[in-house]
């Protein structure tokens, strides 16, 4: 329930989770790959993948290593290119924890759609209940979607995982 490779436990234990979930047909994931040689910095997957509606969810976890980088806007546009493209979906919803504000900015800068909140939907294991802020991005919007995006991209990146707008550092005293 909600698992996070914030450790390599649970990296494991996330991993495990995903193949499983991936083997029952619930959800297609993939591996967040950077560097050469590469090495992985996060999942990205479809979820609540629902044919009869043409929609799906795309989910996320990725290292803090990688935050603030090119890394989840390339893994995003991948995957809604290919939803959009080669699926040929509808609507791409993606979510964030009320709590988690730099997530929300992130699904806000790719041009999705702010919906609002489901309010403590999904109960932790340890007992509290996330509400989660819902997004959206539906066909007819994504060819702008994917020209902003392209353009992002676009921009020199020099392959390294520092941020490429790092927090203000305090001058030392």
């Amino acid at each position: 329930r909600i698992r996070h490779g914030d450790t390599p436990a649970g990296m494991r234990a996330l991993v495990d989770e995903l193949l499983d979930e991936g083997a029952r047909g619930e959800v297609l994931p993939f591996t967040v790959r950077v560097g050469a040689p590469a090495r992985a910095v996060g999942t990205i997957r479809y979820l609540d993948i629902r044919r009869a509606d043409r929609g799906v969810e795309i989910g996320t976890w990725l290292s803090p290593a990688v935050w603030r980088t090119p890394v989840n806007t390339e893994a995003k546009y991948l995957l809604l290119r290919h939803a959009f493209e080669t699926e040929r979906v509808h609507r791409v919803q993606l979510k964030a924890d009320r709590r988690n504000e730099r997530s929300q900015r992130a699904i806000r800068r790719l041009g999705a759609v702010p919906e609002g909140p489901m309010r403590e939907h999904y109960r932790f294991d340890w007992g509290g209940y996330r509400t989660s802020e819902y997004f959206s991005i539906l066909d007819a919007e994504w060819p702008a979607v994917r020209d902003r995006l392209e353009r992002l991209m676009a921009r020199p990146f020099d392959g390294s995982l520092a941020p490429r707008n790092p927090a203000p550092v305090p001058p030392e005293r």
